[in-house]
Protein backbone atom coordinates (compact mmCIF):
# COMPACT_ATOMS: atom_id res chain seq x y z
CA UNK A 1 0.00 0.00 0.00
CA UNK A 2 1.55 3.54 -1.30
CA UNK A 3 1.36 6.26 1.17
CA UNK A 4 -0.71 8.98 0.83
CA UNK A 5 1.34 12.19 -0.50
CA UNK A 6 0.62 15.47 0.72
CA UNK A 7 -1.68 17.92 -1.21
CA UNK A 8 0.50 20.95 -0.43
CA UNK A 9 3.68 18.84 -1.11
CA UNK A 10 3.71 16.00 -3.62
CA UNK A 11 7.47 15.87 -3.61
CA UNK A 12 9.06 17.86 -0.77
CA UNK A 13 12.53 19.42 -2.04
CA UNK A 14 14.25 21.59 0.74
CA UNK A 15 17.08 24.02 -0.10
CA UNK A 16 20.20 24.36 2.10
CA UNK A 17 21.90 27.65 1.57
CA UNK A 18 25.09 28.75 3.55
CA UNK A 19 24.81 32.45 4.18
CA UNK A 20 27.92 34.20 3.52
CA UNK A 21 29.51 30.84 3.64
CA UNK A 22 33.11 31.90 3.12
CA UNK A 23 33.23 34.43 5.71
CA UNK A 24 30.94 32.66 8.39
CA UNK A 25 33.57 29.73 8.08
CA UNK A 26 36.23 32.19 9.52
CA UNK A 27 33.83 33.52 12.12
CA UNK A 28 33.07 29.93 12.95
CA UNK A 29 36.71 29.40 13.17
CA UNK A 30 37.46 32.05 15.56
CA UNK A 31 34.45 33.43 17.07
CA UNK A 32 36.39 36.74 18.67
CA UNK A 33 35.11 37.44 14.77
CA UNK A 34 31.66 37.62 15.62
CA UNK A 35 29.63 40.43 15.07
CA UNK A 36 32.21 42.15 12.92
CA UNK A 37 32.92 42.88 9.28
CA UNK A 38 34.67 39.97 8.13
CA UNK A 39 35.83 39.83 4.38
CA UNK A 40 37.66 37.54 2.91
CA UNK A 41 39.74 37.57 -0.76
CA UNK A 42 42.59 39.69 1.11
CA UNK A 43 45.41 36.85 -1.19
CA UNK A 44 43.86 39.15 -3.97
CA UNK A 45 43.21 42.74 -2.74
CA UNK A 46 38.98 42.43 -3.38
CA UNK A 47 36.48 41.63 -1.50
CA UNK A 48 35.81 37.97 -2.25
CA UNK A 49 32.79 37.16 0.24
CA UNK A 50 31.54 39.27 3.46
CA UNK A 51 29.64 39.12 6.32
CA UNK A 52 26.56 40.73 6.92
CA UNK A 53 28.01 43.27 9.07
CA UNK A 54 30.08 44.13 6.25
CA UNK A 55 27.43 44.40 4.14
CA UNK A 56 25.78 46.90 6.34
CA UNK A 57 28.50 49.21 6.23
CA UNK A 58 28.77 49.41 2.44
CA UNK A 59 31.21 46.63 1.20
CA UNK A 60 29.83 44.78 -1.95
CA UNK A 61 31.95 41.70 -3.48
CA UNK A 62 34.62 43.17 -5.98
CA UNK A 63 35.51 45.68 -3.83
CA UNK A 64 39.15 46.73 -4.13
CA UNK A 65 41.23 46.75 -0.37
CA UNK A 66 41.32 50.75 -0.46
CA UNK A 67 37.62 50.62 -0.98
CA UNK A 68 36.90 48.65 1.62
CA UNK A 69 38.82 50.70 4.15
CA UNK A 70 37.65 54.06 2.63
CA UNK A 71 33.68 52.52 3.74
CA UNK A 72 34.66 50.49 7.00
CA UNK A 73 37.96 51.39 8.15
CA UNK A 74 37.51 48.78 11.26
CA UNK A 75 37.07 45.82 7.99
CA UNK A 76 38.77 42.38 8.94
CA UNK A 77 40.36 41.54 5.38
CA UNK A 78 41.46 37.78 5.77
CA UNK A 79 43.39 35.69 3.30
CA UNK A 80 40.47 32.85 1.53
CA UNK A 81 40.86 29.39 3.13
CA UNK A 82 39.76 26.95 0.54
CA UNK A 83 40.31 23.90 2.61
CA UNK A 84 38.74 25.46 5.53
CA UNK A 85 35.65 26.33 3.16
CA UNK A 86 35.74 22.71 1.81
CA UNK A 87 35.60 21.05 5.16
CA UNK A 88 33.02 22.66 6.12
CA UNK A 89 31.09 22.28 2.68
CA UNK A 90 31.54 18.46 3.70
CA UNK A 91 30.38 18.80 7.25
CA UNK A 92 27.24 20.55 5.89
CA UNK A 93 26.32 17.70 3.17
CA UNK A 94 27.33 14.87 5.91
CA UNK A 95 24.43 16.72 7.95
CA UNK A 96 22.10 16.80 5.89
CA UNK A 97 22.44 13.18 4.57
CA UNK A 98 21.37 12.13 8.19
CA UNK A 99 17.86 12.75 6.84
CA UNK A 100 17.61 11.23 3.75
CA UNK A 101 20.14 9.77 1.23
CA UNK A 102 18.33 12.09 -1.66
CA UNK A 103 20.85 14.89 -1.36
CA UNK A 104 22.29 16.76 -4.57
CA UNK A 105 25.27 19.05 -4.02
CA UNK A 106 24.63 22.15 -6.29
CA UNK A 107 27.68 24.21 -4.79
CA UNK A 108 30.53 24.69 -1.96
CA UNK A 109 27.46 25.77 0.32
CA UNK A 110 24.39 24.99 -1.40
CA UNK A 111 22.25 21.27 -1.33
CA UNK A 112 19.06 20.32 -2.25
CA UNK A 113 17.26 17.45 -0.32
CA UNK A 114 14.05 15.48 -1.43
CA UNK A 115 12.40 14.79 2.00
CA UNK A 116 9.21 12.89 0.80
CA UNK A 117 7.40 11.07 2.93
CA UNK A 118 9.90 11.79 5.54
CA UNK A 119 6.84 13.10 7.34
CA UNK A 120 5.38 9.80 8.21
CA UNK A 121 8.69 8.19 9.29
CA UNK A 122 9.81 10.89 11.03
CA UNK A 123 6.44 11.68 12.87
CA UNK A 124 6.72 15.45 12.20
CA UNK A 125 5.68 18.09 9.46
CA UNK A 126 7.78 19.03 6.90
CA UNK A 127 8.19 22.29 8.10
CA UNK A 128 9.69 20.84 11.06
CA UNK A 129 11.76 18.84 9.60
CA UNK A 130 13.33 21.89 7.65
CA UNK A 131 13.28 23.95 10.62
CA UNK A 132 15.17 20.73 12.42
CA UNK A 133 17.82 20.89 9.80
CA UNK A 134 18.36 24.82 9.86
CA UNK A 135 18.95 24.48 13.66
CA UNK A 136 21.07 21.27 13.59
CA UNK A 137 23.09 22.68 10.80
CA UNK A 138 24.07 25.67 13.09
CA UNK A 139 24.51 24.26 16.24
CA UNK A 140 27.21 21.53 14.53
CA UNK A 141 28.75 24.08 12.57
CA UNK A 142 28.55 27.67 14.41
CA UNK A 143 27.12 28.65 10.47
CA UNK A 144 24.03 30.08 9.84
CA UNK A 145 21.92 28.70 7.01
CA UNK A 146 18.69 29.52 5.27
CA UNK A 147 16.39 26.68 4.09
CA UNK A 148 13.36 26.44 1.52
CA UNK A 149 11.30 23.95 1.22
CA UNK A 150 8.78 23.60 -1.72
CA UNK A 151 7.28 21.21 -3.94
CA UNK A 152 10.27 21.65 -6.66
CA UNK A 153 13.72 22.58 -6.93
CA UNK A 154 12.92 25.92 -8.31
CA UNK A 155 10.36 27.23 -5.76
CA UNK A 156 12.99 25.57 -2.90
CA UNK A 157 15.28 27.68 -3.97
CA UNK A 158 13.02 30.34 -4.14
CA UNK A 159 12.23 29.90 -1.07
CA UNK A 160 15.72 29.83 0.28
CA UNK A 161 16.61 33.03 -0.77
CA UNK A 162 13.38 34.80 0.54
CA UNK A 163 14.64 35.34 4.16
CA UNK A 164 18.06 35.68 4.52
CA UNK A 165 20.18 35.07 6.79
CA UNK A 166 18.65 32.34 9.22
CA UNK A 167 15.69 32.26 6.86
CA UNK A 168 13.36 29.12 6.83
CA UNK A 169 10.66 29.86 4.27
CA UNK A 170 7.97 27.21 2.74
CA UNK A 171 6.29 28.02 -0.44
CA UNK A 172 3.21 24.78 -0.24
CA UNK A 173 1.52 24.24 -3.73
CA UNK A 174 -1.13 26.19 -2.57
CA UNK A 175 0.76 29.17 -1.72
CA UNK A 176 2.88 29.52 -4.59
CA UNK A 177 0.00 32.07 -6.67
CA UNK A 178 1.19 34.27 -3.53
CA UNK A 179 4.83 34.41 -4.09
CA UNK A 180 5.33 34.38 -8.00
CA UNK A 181 3.86 37.81 -8.10
CA UNK A 182 6.42 39.23 -5.75
CA UNK A 183 9.51 37.66 -7.22
CA UNK A 184 11.81 39.64 -10.14
CA UNK A 185 11.84 37.84 -13.47
CA UNK A 186 15.44 37.83 -13.29
CA UNK A 187 15.88 35.93 -9.79
CA UNK A 188 14.31 32.69 -10.56
CA UNK A 189 16.50 30.43 -10.79
CA UNK A 190 18.25 29.64 -14.65
CA UNK A 191 16.92 32.57 -15.45
CA UNK A 192 20.35 34.59 -16.77
CA UNK A 193 20.72 38.81 -17.46
CA UNK A 194 20.41 38.45 -21.05
CA UNK A 195 17.18 36.26 -21.02
CA UNK A 196 15.78 39.22 -18.07
CA UNK A 197 16.48 41.93 -20.64
CA UNK A 198 14.81 39.94 -23.30
CA UNK A 199 11.48 38.90 -20.89
CA UNK A 200 11.34 42.72 -19.75
CA UNK A 201 11.01 44.14 -22.84
CA UNK A 202 8.09 41.91 -23.45
CA UNK A 203 6.62 43.15 -20.06
CA UNK A 204 7.31 40.03 -17.95
CA UNK A 205 9.00 41.85 -15.02
CA UNK A 206 8.08 39.18 -12.19
CA UNK A 207 7.82 34.96 -12.55
CA UNK A 208 3.64 35.86 -12.34
CA UNK A 209 3.78 37.42 -15.83
CA UNK A 210 6.01 34.22 -17.20
CA UNK A 211 3.76 31.84 -16.34
CA UNK A 212 0.93 33.40 -17.73
CA UNK A 213 2.45 33.20 -20.96
CA UNK A 214 1.63 30.45 -23.19
CA UNK A 215 3.59 27.68 -24.44
CA UNK A 216 3.52 28.60 -28.26
CA UNK A 217 4.97 32.07 -26.48
CA UNK A 218 7.75 30.83 -24.72
CA UNK A 219 8.36 28.43 -27.54
CA UNK A 220 8.59 31.40 -30.13
CA UNK A 221 10.99 33.45 -27.82
CA UNK A 222 12.97 31.21 -25.72
CA UNK A 223 13.37 28.07 -28.01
Amino acid sequence: MKSRLSPDYPRAILHVDGDSFFAACEVARNPALKGKPVITGGERGIALALTYEAKARGVVRGMRRFEILKVCPDAVILPSDYELYSLCSERMHRIVKRYTSEVFKYSIDECFADITGLDKSMHISYEDIALKMRDELYHDLGITFSVGLAPTKVLAKTASNWSKPFGLTFIPLNKINEYLPKLPIGKVWGIGPQTTILLNKHGIRTAADFTNKSETWINQYLS
